[in-house]
């Protein structure tokens, strides 16, 4: 009986990938190899929402590093569950709001200034180069347009937009419709 060994397949011969909780957990142990691997996992879903979030400013990809080093921080908090997708969704969504508040009080430094009579360039210039749907994004309150990128764009479910914002899944679906509504009534010229 002539036994031949088989070679195996290249699926066979290649390690398993990690998963998010394995790589928390070696994150959480200092382990910084494990945040490269969850940076090229999901660091193009979390550009996409930031770059949403924000009108494509010139800062996403400062945002996204910012969230995956605040990741890297609190990784050792992290719950254990399988797939950290919402939960790094839920650390971009502070970064964008911590970006919105600095922003605000820049404004209000820049607003104060004008006031005294100094003169300052206006901060927004791109703002007349977005597209109606962006310009639509842009009048929703922040609440309904961070819900409806994490969704529409990131293709979260309501339960994960729940997990990722840390709000009741009744509020998501309500900023969720709420969103769609202002958003059909932007593009449609307020004809529904």
């Amino acid at each position: 009986m002539n036994r031949t060994r088989a070679n195996p397949t290249e699926a066979q011969r290649a390690p398993a990938e990690p998963s998010d909780a394995e790589l928390m957990t070696r994150l959480a142990a200092g382990d910084i190899g494990a945040l490269g691997s969850l940076y090229d996992r999901y660091h193009e879903s979390i550009r996409r929402f930031v770059a949403r979030s924000t009108g494509d400013a010139e800062d996403v990809d400062d945002l996204v590093h910012a969230a995956f080093l605040a990741a890297a921080g609190s990784a050792a908090r992290y719950d254990g569950r399988a797939v950290c997708r919402a939960w790094l969704m839920g650390i971009a969504v502070r970064m964008v709001r911590r970006r919105r508040h600095a922003l605000g009080r820049f404004l209000a430094v820049l607003t104060s200034a004008r006031a005294l009579g100094t003169s300052s360039a206006d901060p927004r210039p791109a703002l007349a180069a977005r597209t109606d749907l962006e310009r639509a994004l842009a009048r929703l309150s922040e609440p309904k347009r961070i819900a409806i990128v994490l969704a529409e764009v990131e293709g979260l479910s309501c339960p994960e937009i729940a997990e990722a914002l840390d709000v009741p899944v009744g509020t998501v679906w309500t900023r969720l419709h709420a969103a769609r509504r202002e958003l059909r009534r932007a593009l449609d010229g307020g004809e529904r």
